[in-house]
Parts: C-alpha cells; structure tokens; sequence
C-alpha cells in the first residue's frame, strides 16, 4: 500500500526529484563540452562521478521525501526546506562555475 499525501514534504520531495533530472541533463550538456574543451582525464572522471551519483542521489531523495513526507513533522519539514535551499544554492554556484 502506498501512501501519498500532498503536504509540504511531498511537495519538497516533487522538486527535489525535478530539480535532479534538470541537473543530469544540464550536467550531460557541460560534460559534453568540458570534453571538447580539455583532455584532463582527472577532471572529466571527476564530472563523470558527479554526474552519475548527484542527480540519482536528489532523485532518491526525492522520491523518499515524495512517498514519506507526509509523516514528517512541521519542524523536520522545515529542516528539509533548509537543505534544500542550501543544495539549490550549491548546484546553482555549481554550474555557473563549469560555464
């Protein structure tokens, strides 16, 4: 049995699964040209690794916070909302940086 409820967990866990598939594709555009660009074999795996855990981390994520936000109490959806802000913050600086 699943249980949804649209609360302020689920609607975080919503965005933290978008925001996880906008990032692996963005991430897929600046690996492509990050290759083009240099031949560093360091930091194209680095990227590679960023680009294969991150995004399946924020989905995962996502997707807990999406099915069991509704148990959540206000304070640690709070708490969530915090985070969130702060990896939105990170991802942000992130790829204005590799541009």
């Amino acid at each position: 049995m699943v249980n949804v409820g649209l609360s302020g967990g689920s609607l975080l866990g919503l965005l933290n699964m978008l925001l996880g598939i906008l990032y692996c594709v963005v991430s897929i555009y600046q690996l492509v040209a990050a290759i083009q660009r240099s031949g560093s074999p360091v930091s194209t795996t680095a990227r590679i690794l960023q680009l294969v855990f991150l995004p399946l981390l924020l989905i995962l994520s996502g997707a807990i916070l999406f099915f069991q936000g509704w148990r959540l109490d206000p304070l640690l959806v709070f708490q969530q909302f915090l985070i969130e802000f702060v990896l939105i913050y990170l991802v942000v600086v992130d790829l204005k940086r590799s541009t």
